[in-house]
């Protein structure tokens, strides 16, 4: 089981590393340039959400710019293609963002989970038909022990199966049950 650091720091010992704020805002754009120096085996990636700005013009081609400046990257997290009170997606913005990803990994940030779980089949079609290669699923708020709050989780894991990762958001203290839980699938 991979595990990605989300941090705002430096590190020298994680293999896959997330630069992000807590609030999974932009972070200071030098610091994966410098991780890439000092661990050039390492996963870097990156959220490139502006959460501060309103404009939706501005928006999009914050993020835009973003990622044709960012080289040291394997990936980026984006929260902002979500319209409607998350119950639809830019679709525009979305086939702009893949095609400038291009071949990097284009993950969908932790706002997914606000997403009506009735909708979350019908828009994970629409990020696999745009090449977005995994989407962040927060359970951090939940106790992963209780199956009938993973439910949406597990009905979204069956309906995308191997075409779409779906990355556990969770808190350090979590990782001990959720290891257990993966340890009893495999036997």
């Amino acid at each position: 089981m991979k595990h990605i650091y989300l941090t705002h720091a430096l590190n020298m010992e994680s293999d896959a590393v997330l630069f992000s704020y807590p609030d999974f805002n932009t972070p200071n754009l030098i610091l994966p340039k410098m991780q890439r120096e000092l661990t050039p085996d390492s996963e870097i990636y990156i959220t490139i959400n502006n959460f501060y700005e309103t404009n939706d013009f501005m928006i999009e081609n914050t993020l835009i710019e973003t990622i044709r400046q960012e080289s040291a990257a394997d990936g980026f997290i984006i929260d902002q293609i979500f319209t409607r009170d998350f119950h639809d997606v830019n679709t525009v913005l979305l086939e702009t963002l893949s095609s400038e990803i291009r071949n990097k990994h284009f993950i969908i940030g932790p706002s997914f989970t606000k997403v009506p779980y009735f909708l979350h089949s019908r828009l994970a079609e629409i990020f696999i038909d745009h090449d977005v290669s995994g989407v962040m699923y927060d359970l951090r708020d939940i106790d992963i022990r209780n199956f009938s709050q993973l439910q949406p989780l597990a009905k979204l894991k069956m309906h995308v199966k191997k075409r779409l990762s779906i990355i556990p958001l969770i808190r350090p203290e979590q990782l001990k049950d959720l290891k257990r839980a993966y340890l009893l699938k495999l036997q």
